[in-house]
């Protein structure tokens, strides 16, 4: 791996760790579960809440797509040729035992397309939604935390 490369990847594992310390947090100042009576009388700070567990997943997931599981492919010196689709890079990885499980990164990226619909007219569908995002944050961090403990032990990077 290029001096370049390592860089590149601490930086993005750099960020995910940013994203996660604050995706964490606001998972935990948020109930586990969402009532339609939940949703229909919100406050302001947990609308604050959510929107930055939203946001957070959101850049969490992009840099850990876009950035970290293509650095570790580069990093194992496993890269797979330029025309592979993103499922057999996560296979790849996954069968390194840097990914947990490709399916649920495919569970995942559902969570996300997700929050694109805010079903206004119906608060029981709304905490559905609410209470799957909690969940989809909780195995986001597992994945997060999969992948540092996979850098930090089977990597050689340097100093973060």
């Amino acid at each position: 791996m290029t001096t370049s490369a390592s860089l590149k990847l601490l930086a993005a594992l750099a960020e995910c760790q940013l994203h996660a310390e604050v995706l964490s947090d606001a998972a935990h100042s948020l109930p586990a579960h969402f009532e339609a009576a939940d949703v229909v009388n919100i406050t302001a700070d947990v609308r604050r809440t959510l929107d930055q567990l939203a946001y957070r997943f959101m850049k969490l997931q992009d840099a850990l797509g876009e950035k970290v599981l293509p650095g570790l492919l580069v990093a194992t010196l496993d890269s797979l040729p330029p025309h592979a689709t993103f499922a057999e890079k996560l296979q790849r990885l996954e069968r390194l035992g840097a990914l947990p499980s490709a399916d649920a990164w495919r569970l995942l990226r559902e969570v996300r397309n997700g929050l694109a619909h805010e079903y206004p007219e119906n608060p029981a569908l709304q905490a559905a939604a609410l209470t799957r995002l909690l969940g989809g944050a909780r195995e986001l961090i597992a994945v997060w935390r999969a992948v540092r403990t996979f850098v930090d032990t089977r990597l050689n990077l340097g100093p973060p």
